[in-house]
């Protein structure tokens, strides 16, 4: 089943995931992206704020969109997703750890077709991370979705 622009409500909510994270892929992601002792060395880690080695917020953002594409954009419901259009209140609320399994929750805040383009609708969506004990990330994203009906997609005649 495909979702287009007309499937989606103000309040609909969809569960994505999941994805256990371990200490070489935090160590890995950092060393390339965000060189910080408590991201790249365990035993500085150990000594940090966090008391052991956390992911970098990027990495948990990067994770999180994985998520939203892997599980919900290409998965059940295929959410018939041509682009997106930025991300606003990106917030932080709990570190990631290694073991730790993540899991979203993705929500309808707005939907508004386009006023030039017939095949497509434009939908705010907020993103909710967690892992088993913590909501660790929020972000909300802009997304353009195709309208049914409106071209010769052979998915357009999804009911």
């Amino acid at each position: 089943m495909s979702l287009y622009f007309e499937d989606l409500d103000v309040g609909d909510q969809y569960e994505a995931g999941a994805y256990t994270i371990d200490a070489d892929e935090i160590v890995s992601f950092a060393e390339q992206f965000d060189p910080q002792p408590f991201h790249t060395d365990p035993e500085a880690a150990a000594d940090s704020m966090f008391g052991g080695l956390v992911a970098s917020g990027l990495h948990t953002l990067s994770l999180s969109v994985r998520l939203f594409v892997t599980g919900f954009v290409n998965a059940g419901p295929e959410l018939r997703n041509m682009g997106g259009l930025g991300m606003d209140d990106l917030q932080w609320h709990e570190p990631v750890r290694p073991g730790d399994t993540l899991r979203i929750e993705v929500e309808v805040v707005e939907t508004t077709p386009s006023e030039s383009r017939e095949d497509r609708g434009y939908v705010e969506f907020q993103r909710r991370t967690y892992t088993e004990t913590d909501h660790v990330l929020t972000v909300h994203s802009y997304n353009i979705v195709r309208r049914r009906g409106v071209d010769t997609d052979p998915e357009d005649t999804d009911a």
